[in-house]
């Protein structure tokens, strides 16, 4: 068994050294090597516990880490849906949807997480090898042999410089977005892996900052499951703006969610409530010039354009 072992690794440890990888004038793509490196601390931290890896904020927000600590700023893309699709060709990685494996002609040419996502389920390591790195030893071996293959660089170096929560670091500079001006304009949909992590976090960072409560009503009931019965709210629609600043969101239950995005109700300038004299038995459901509950961080309670946008443009006069 312990023989048998040994050629797992040593087979895997010649596999790992030998990524196909594309070649620019930058050198070599550095996408597969770190993609391998956050699904190891992935499932070091016990945060892959079956084999199926799926792309999700914490699986893209490791790679980032590692992206940041190894690749020198501007050589390179960092986007996590190449060597997602492409470590196929290593003999140790298949996609699959539906419980099938896909094939390349299936798969074409995506070029965004949000594609990718669409295409497949999950991926699913050869099994030899995912049998192997439940041992956290095997783990640091081909760890260090990634890191020094391919990037001349220590275990313990790296370390220091990957945070021990890597999502929080994507949380937190979401939020440092409402220090700055906030940008109300239309833009064309975003395809990297910045905007996917933001928008995947959007209802985590709002429900977050108004305590998972309903900012018209109070309502904050939840699941033991995790399930809340409040939603984020984009107050710029995302389907045109693609704005996912923490000031372009609120927390409403599933009622008032519904009633803002038909305008019957908005906000003034002062965060009130303005309810449209187009709906009827209005008392029960908002109170006109009422106030509205902000949020813990003052500096994330809705813009004033966005607001203002929605009473010209929503709001039932």
């Amino acid at each position: 068994m312990l023989q048998n072992r040994a050629e797992v690794l040593n087979r895997c440890l010649r596999v790992f050294g030998s990524l196909h990888r594309n070649r620019s004038r930058s050198g070599y793509a550095p996408h597969k090597p770190i993609l391998l490196l956050a699904i190891l601390d992935q499932i070091e931290r016990g945060q892959i516990r079956e084999n199926r890896v799926a792309v999700t904020p914490e699986l893209v927000a490791t790679f980032r880490a590692y992206w940041r600590a190894l690749v020198p700023e501007g050589a390179w893309v960092d986007r996590i849906v190449y060597p997602f699709r492409y470590l196929i060709r290593d003999g140790f990685w298949k996609l699959t949807k539906d419980g099938r494996p896909l094939g390349s002609e299936e798969l074409g040419n995506p070029t965004s997480s949000v594609q990718l996502v669409a295409l497949i389920d999950e991926a699913q390591l050869a099994e030899d090898l995912w049998e192997l790195i439940q041992d956290k030893a095997a783990i640091r071996l081909l760890r260090s042999h990634l890191l020094a293959t391919y990037f001349g660089r220590q275990s313990e170096d790296v370390a220091a410089l990957v945070p021990a929560k890597p999502l929080d670091y994507e949380i937190s500079r979401l939020m440092r977005e409402a220090h700055g001006r906030f940008r109300p304009r239309m833009v064309r949909e975003r395809q990297d892996d910045g905007s996917y992590i933001r928008h995947a976090l959007f209802p985590r960072v709002v429900n977050g900052l108004y305590g998972y409560c309903c900012s018209v009503c109070g309502l904050g009931t939840c699941a033991q499951s995790g399930a809340a019965i409040v939603d984020a709210v984009h107050i710029l629609p995302f389907a045109q703006f693609h704005n996912d600043d923490p000031r372009n969101g609120i927390s409403l239950c599933k009622n008032h969610h519904w009633g803002f995005d038909h305008g019957w109700f908005a906000l003034d300038n002062q965060f009130k409530l303005i309810v449209s004299p187009l709906v009827a038995n209005a008392h029960e459901y908002a109170a006109q010039g009422s106030s509205f509950r902000l949020p813990s961080e003052p500096r994330c309670a809705p813009a004033v354009e966005a607001i203002t946008w929605h009473r010209k443009n929503v709001f039932l006069r």
